[in-house]
C-alpha cells in the first residue's frame, strides 16, 4: 500500500489513516467537523499525496494528454489549468484530473478511484509506453484551503500570488528547490495545491502549518474534504464518482470542454477519445434515457454519496440518496451544526408528483 512521504509528521499530529483504493491517507485528526470549520474561518492544511503526478514534455504531450483525457487539451493557455477526467475502456470514471500547461511541460494530477498498476495500464495508449514522467513517489501534493489561505502563501512566496486566477499554475522557489503552485481549491474557498519535492517536503509543511496555526487553523483529513466538496456542490470522484462511474448521469459533459447538448458533446469527441471505444459505450447504454414531460431532454436518475457528522469520531457516510442531474435548484441550509441538501427535481414523476424533494443530512 503507497503511502505519504510526510507519513511520519501525519501521524505524530493525531493523523487517522485509512486505506483508499491502495492508497493509505490521512482521514481526520480527531474531529472532522472543526477541520471544516476551519477552512470557512481561516485554514487548513491537508496531504493530497495520495494523488498520482506527472510531467510530459510539450511535446508530443499535448497529442498524448488530448486523446488520453475527456477534455481538450490543446486549448488550454500556457498558465492555466484543465479540470477534466480519465475514462476506462468501458467510459466509465478512473481519475479525476487537472492537467496544467506550465511553460515547456504538461502538469498532470490524478485522485484515482482505480489502483495504481491499473491506472497506469490506461495511460499505455493502444499499448503504446507513456511518455509521462511519474513524480508520485519522489514529490508531495500538499493541499491549502481556507478563507485566509492567501495570507499564508502571500508571506512565503510573495504578493503576485494574489492575482492567479482560479484554475492556473506558477512556479516559485523554495529553499532553492522548485515548487509547482496550482490555485484549484475545490472547497469554495481560496484553494491551492503545492507539489514540491521530497527533499523539501518537511520543511514546506512546517512553514505552512506555522501559518496555518497563526490564524487559527488546523490539519485536515480527506474525511473533511469530501464534506466540503458536496456543501462547495464540487464533483467528487471519491464519492458520487466512485459510486456512479458513468460521466452522462452525473452531468460531467462540462469537463470535456465542448459546445451544444451532452449527446453532441459526447460524439464530438468520440472520434479520438480512448479510440471511441470508452464513450460510444457510455453512449450505448444511455441511449434509452427517460424523457421529461414538457421538454426533449434526455435526463437519468443517479445516485450521490452524503455525509453527517458521527457522534464523537466526526462524519460519516449515512447512504445514498437519488436525484436527476442538471436540477434547478439546489441550496443548503444550517440547522444545529449540519445542513441539508434539497434537490428540488419538477420532473413529472410516474406517481403524478410534480416535485420531489430529496433531504439528506450533511457535513458541517
Amino acid at each position: 500500500m503507497r503511502s505519504s512521504p510526510l507519513r511520519e509528521k501525519l501521524a505524530a499530529a493525531g493523523a487517522v489513516f485509512r486505506e483508499r483504493h491502495g492508497v493509505e491517507v490521512a482521514a481526520h485528526f480527531g474531529n472532522p467537523r472543526a477541520e471544516c470549520g476551519a477552512v470557512r474561518d481561516a485554514a487548513a492544511l491537508a496531504d493530497f499525496s495520495f494523488a498520482r503526478v506527472f510531467t510530459l514534455p510539450e511535446t508530443p504531450g499535448i497529442d498524448y494528454l488530448d486523446a488520453l483525457l475527456a477534455g481538450n487539451v490543446p486549448k488550454i493557455r500556457f498558465g492555466r489549468v484543465l479540470h477534466t477526467f480519465l475514462a476506462d475502456n468501458n467510459g466509465l470514471l478512473a481519475a479525476d484530473c487537472f492537467v496544467a500547461n506550465n511553460d515547456q511541460e504538461f502538469v498532470f494530477i490524478c485522485e484515482s478511484i482505480v489502483p495504481d498498476a491499473q491506472l497506469n495500464a490506461l495511460l499505455s495508449l493502444e499499448g503504446k509506453e507513456s511518455p509521462a514522467k511519474d513524480l508520485t513517489a519522489d514529490h508531495v501534493v500538499l493541499s491549502l484551503d481556507g478563507f485566509r489561505a492567501w495570507e499564508i502563501v502571500k508571506k512565503i512566496f510573495g504578493p503576485d500570488i494574489i492575482g492567479l486566477p482560479y484554475l492556473s499554475i506558477e512556479n516559485y522557489q523554495f529553499l532553492g528547490e522548485p515548487v509547482r503552485f496550482i490555485r484549484a481549491g475545490k472547497t469554495s474557498e481560496f484553494g491551492y495545491l503545492l507539489v514540491a519535492p521530497v527533499k523539501i517536503a518537511a520543511e514546506l509543511f512546517d512553514a505552512l502549518k506555522a501559518g496555518v496555526d497563526e490564524r487559527s487553523g488546523r490539519l485536515a483529513g480527506a474525511d473533511a474534504h469530501d464534506a466540503l466538496r458536496l456543501e462547495g456542490r464540487f464533483f467528487n470522484i471519491f464519492r458520487e464518482g466512485e459510486i456512479v462511474r458513468d460521466p452522462l448521469p452525473l452531468g460531467l459533459q462540462r469537463l470535456r470542454g465542448h459546445q451544444g447538448t451532452p449527446r453532441r458533446r459526447l460524439e464530438a469527441k468520440n472520434h479520438r477519445f480512448r479510440g471511441g471505444r470508452g464513450l460510444r459505450r457510455a453512449a450505448e447504454r444511455r441511449a434509452d434515457f427517460p424523457r421529461r414531460q414538457g421538454r426533449g431532454r434526455g435526463r437519468d436518475r443517479l445516485r450521490f454519496a452524503c455525509a453527517e457528522p458521527a457522534a464523537g469520531a466526526g462524519i460519516a457516510a449515512v447512504g445514498i440518496g437519488v436525484f436527476r442531474p442538471a436540477i434547478p435548484r439546489r441550496r443548503a441550509r444550517r440547522r444545529g451544526g449540519a445542513f441539508d441538501i434539497h434537490a428540488a427535481d419538477r420532473a413529472e414523476e410516474p406517481d403524478g408528483e410534480a416535485r420531489r424533494d430529496v433531504n439528506q443530512a450533511g457535513a458541517c
